[in-house]
């Protein structure tokens, strides 16, 4: 086995910070699908063109400031872990891994080289849930709010 942390430890520890932020995430969609909920109105013509672009806009930016949070919690995870020297190239690196960008010019150390891998795949995982809880908002205004069956 090479130095360093055990590998037991690394999947620990991917577990938990993939679960947080999983959690945080399925908490600010179910908020703001409750506010969705108690603030829709029948609304026709121009106002509700309007309405439903404002509505997806804010969507969208909640959902943009909850997916800066988790990069940020990975970030401040990898300052506590000591794997960067600097808070700035940890939320650098954070934001190009979590995106899947991966431009490859910031790196782990090899000891925590399964962190990348698992945060790669929580941006990926929750991109993907944000992507799916727009278009059902969208969905939704489109059909007036209501489901058809």
């Amino acid at each position: 086995m090479i130095e360093g942390v055990p590998f037991s430890e690394e999947l620990t520890i991917s577990a938990a910070m993939t679960g947080a932020t999983v959690f945080f995430h399925a908490i600010v969609i179910s908020a703001t699908a409750a506010i969705f909920r108690a603030t829709k109105s029948r609304v026709w013509g121009p106002m509700r063109f309007l309405r439903d672009s404002a509505m997806l806009t804010l969507l969208s930016l909640i959902l943009m400031a909850a997916h800066g949070m988790e990069i940020w919690g990975w970030a401040a995870l990898f300052v506590h872990l000591q794997a960067f020297t600097s808070f700035e190239e940890a939320l650098y690196f954070s934001s190009v891994t979590y995106s899947t960008l991966g431009f490859g010019d910031v790196l782990l150390p090899t000891e925590w080289r399964l962190l990348a891998g698992a945060i790669a795949a929580d941006g990926l995982l929750l991109f993907g849930l944000s992507a799916a809880f727009l278009l059902e908002t969208a969905a939704r205004l489109r059909l007036g709010g209501e489901r058809s069956n």
